[in-house]
C-alpha cells in the first residue's frame, strides 16, 4: 500500500523549518528568565543546577556562533544564537558564582 503525500516544494520545507526555527528560539530566550531568577535568589550554592548541562550548552551556542559566522552568514541566526548564548552563560555564571559564594560561607564556619 502507497502512503498518500502532498507534493511540497522543497523551498517550502526550507521555509516552513527556518520559521520553527525563528518561532522555538524566541520563546526559548524567554525561558531563561525563570531559570536565571530561580539561580539568582538561590542561597544553597544552586546545588541543583547542573553547571555540566549549561556549560555544554553555553559550548554549544559557541559552536553554532562559529556556524552562523563562518558557514550560514545569516544574521538572524547570529542574533538568535548570540541570545541564547547569553542566556545559558547568564545561567551557568550565576550558579557558577552562588555554588563559589557557598563553598566560601560554609568554609568560613569552620574556621
Amino acid at each position: 500500500m502507497q502512503s498518500l503525500s502532498i507534493p511540497v516544494a522543497a523551498d517550502t520545507w526550507l521555509g516552513l523549518i527556518a520559521w520553527a526555527y525563528l518561532l522555538t528560539n524566541a520563546v526559548r530566550v524567554f525561558t531563561y528568565i525563570p531559570q536565571i531568577l530561580a539561580v539568582w535568589k538561590c542561597r544553597d550554592g544552586a546545588r541543583s543546577v547542573s553547571l555540566l548541562t549549561w556549560g555544554s550548552w553555553v559550548l554549544s551556542h559557541v559552536a553554532a556562533t562559529a556556524y552562523g559566522v563562518l558557514v550560514v552568514k545569516d544574521g538572524l541566526f547570529l542574533f538568535i544564537t548570540l541570545i541564547n548564548f547569553a542566556g545559558c552563560g547568564l545561567v551557568a555564571a550565576i550558579a557558577a558564582r552562588r555554588r563559589w559564594q557557598w563553598k566560601q560561607a560554609s568554609q568560613t564556619l569552620l574556621i
